[in-house]
């Protein structure tokens, strides 16, 4: 029995898989208190949740790859059992007699390979790999995605801010002009109600500060929160207002999102996913040849003590004739799954077309308003410097120049608004393009 329990012992080692205790996750680094663009996406790729489920999806396809990739490959197991037997009989007198017990036991290890199937686990293994890439593209379009909506909320944030400095701006000339306003009074070049009116500017400039601070505190909690951290982190982000070089031809651009967009090389590979499923499906139609052998000792006696090896070579042949048309079914499911996913690629492949055409139309559009947000901030600068002048020399009235005040507050808005438009159309080409988040 000593003998047969380490024989036990042995085979339990053997077969046993180590578990390996997860070591406990890493906190992730702490959020920059002064971020860039760079900074916030790179906390957003340690933190989104998005990503983190992207992830998942991957390991989980990596599995199903691993776990179709096993039956081409030997199978190792082991086994063993003790057995005690004692029995009776019934002699002529009538009387039970009952014979000696003895004990039966026997270990053995059991190799298995598959030797020929033809070709139903390979296809299944290529399968779950094309399905394996399309995770792990889809997790790259994630990315994507998240960095895009990072940059589509920085920028916002940077626009909050400028609105801010605007309306800062604002305040301080409506002061300046009140105070203009109220020394004329005084020196009797105006009227009680031109000082009234100058009065007016500065309450409501004091609502847009107002409006503009929370209005840029929002836009930075947005920010945080597409980047996975909390929306009360204390941050400061680096202004970016520089305006890139012009985009390529559309058609340029055109050809690097069907070679390089990830969700459409991700529907590209779940269509080859599905190719292969049907051609498994139908190769179940094969014989299969399976090749066994074990090896062991075995013992049966009163005592359980003498052991002797036994050892066994085979090959098995499997052909299916009848199994109720479960193959057929098979096949048919699998050619609807690749129908469907040859719809999903070439829905995506429009959906390419249709995203860049927006994309390269966006920036146009931006571009335009751009410059002509850059014309209307000049003039309305030169009109309120020659209004100004005018009112000091008093040739003009105070509703012209608080005509022109508001003029270039509006102007500084409008130019601020189309600043990081383009700029935020720029980010919409690059991920339209699929090379966003390349250097």
């Amino acid at each position: 029995m000593v003998r047969f329990r380490f024989i036990i012992v042995c085979l339990a080692v053997l077969i046993a898989v180590p578990q390996i205790a997860a070591a406990s996750a890493t906190p992730p680094s702490p959020v920059p208190a002064v971020l860039n663009l760079t900074d916030a996406e790179n906390v957003a790729l340690a933190r989104s949740p998005a990503l983190a489920l992207a992830r998942a999806a991957v390991g989980q396809a990596q599995s199903s790859a691993d776990l179709a990739l096993s039956a081409a490959l030997p199978n190792l197991s082991g086994q063993a059992s003790s057995t005690y037997s004692k029995g009776g009989f019934r002699g002529t007198s009538g009387t039970t007699q009952t014979t000696n017990g003895f004990t039966s036991n026997d270990a053995s290890v059991n190799l298995r390979q598959l030797v020929f199937d033809g070709g139903h686990v390979r296809a299944q293994v290529l399968s779950a790999r094309y399905s394996t890439d399309a995770a792990r593209l889809l997790l790259t379009r994630q990315i994507q995605t998240v960095f895009f909506t990072v940059a589509q909320d920085y920028y916002t944030a940077l626009q909050a801010r400028h609105q801010l400095i605007t309306a800062n701006d604002s305040l301080k000339l409506a002061k300046t002009q009140y105070n203009l306003v109220e020394a004329q009074f005084r020196a009797g070049a105006a009227s009680r109600a031109d000082v009234l009116t100058a009065q007016l500017p500065v309450a409501q400039a004091l609502l847009a500060v107002a409006q503009a601070a929370n209005g840029e505190k929002s836009q930075i909690a947005v920010l945080l929160n597409s980047m996975g951290v909390p929306s009360d982190t204390a941050v400061s982000l680096v202004d970016d207002n520089s305006v890139g070089a012009a985009a390529p031809p559309a058609q340029d651009i055109m050809t690097i999102a069907q070679t390089m967009r990830p969700d459409l090389l991700a529907a590209r590979a779940l269509l080859n996913s599905a190719q292969q499923s049907v051609r498994a499906a139908r190769l179940q139609r094969f014989p299969t040849i399976v090749g066994t052998a074990n090896d062991g000792p075995t013992s049966i006696s009163p005592s359980g003590g003498t052991y002797a090896n036994s050892r066994s070579v085979g090959v098995s042949l499997s052909v299916p004739i009848f199994d109720g048309g479960a193959i057929r079914a098979q096949t048919e499911a699998a050619l609807a799954q690749q129908d469907s996913a040859q719809a999903n690629f070439d829905s995506a492949a429009l959906g390419v077309s249709q995203t860049v055409e927006q994309a390269v139309l966006g920036l146009s559009t931006a571009q335009s308003g751009l410059s002509a947000a850059t014309a209307e901030l000049s003039q309305a600068r030169t009109v309120l410097d020659v209004t100004n002048a005018q009112y000091k020399a008093g040739v003009t009235t105070l509703p012209l120049l608080l005509n022109a005040q508001v003029g270039l507050t509006k102007a500084e808005t409008d130019y601020v608004v189309a600043v990081y438009a383009y700029k935020i159309a720029q980010q919409q080409l690059k991920f339209a393009e699929g090379t966003f988040g390349s250097p």
